[in-house]
């Protein structure tokens, strides 16, 4: 007696008789966010492998950078830098950092001008060390004033950094990197 094979025309293939999307190879997962990976991959997510390219997509549960410049442009560029590692959330002053603050999750980082119309870069670092949940997130200056008063007060605010904005865009980065991870 044979039995009959039911029809699997409806159903998908398992994972194991599907071919690897492109640019993901056949070996099993190295570690456990890989195979999350995978398995999104496989339910539709479309995502790759992170261990098999690296750099192809972004780990689910990134870091967080909030930028408060009153510069759209030095926003974007910054931005632009730093979206490959960070999600991103941008603040047009102090004023709305403040107002955001309240509705997110603490950032990994602040980035931060000093001279902002509302409320400034140091207004807004007393504001953040002054809340409970924002007092520990590290402060990064980025301004276009250095006067030795200036440098002195943010480090007294609690500042990780200040740096000139005439500073390569790719040292910016590369100080946020090492801070943050």
């Amino acid at each position: 007696m044979t039995i009959p094979k039911r029809p699997t025309s409806n159903f998908p293939p398992p994972p194991s008789a599907r071919p690897p999307a492109s640019g993901q190879s056949q070996r099993p997962p190295v570690n456990v966010k890989d195979a999350l990976t995978e398995a999104r991959a496989i339910a539709g997510g479309g995502l790759m492998r992170p261990s098999t390219a690296p750099n192809a997509m972004a780990p689910v549960g990134r870091k967080t950078i909030l930028l408060v410049d009153d510069d759209p442009a030095m926003r974007a560029k910054l931005r632009a830098s730093l979206e490959p590692y960070y999600d991103i959330l941008e603040a047009k002053d102090g004023m709305e950092a403040v107002e955001m603050s309240s509705k997110i999750s603490p950032p990994a980082m602040i980035v931060s001008d000093v001279v902002m119309p509302r409320v400034d870069g140091f207004t807004l670092a007393k504001i953040m060390r002054g809340n409970p949940i924002m007092k520990k997130v590290p402060i990064m200056f980025v301004s276009s004033r250095n006067s030795p008063q200036d440098v002195t007060q943010a480090l007294v605010l609690g500042a990780c950094q200040y740096v000139l904005k005439t500073t390569p865009t790719s040292d910016i980065v590369s100080k946020i990197r090492k801070i943050v991870g």
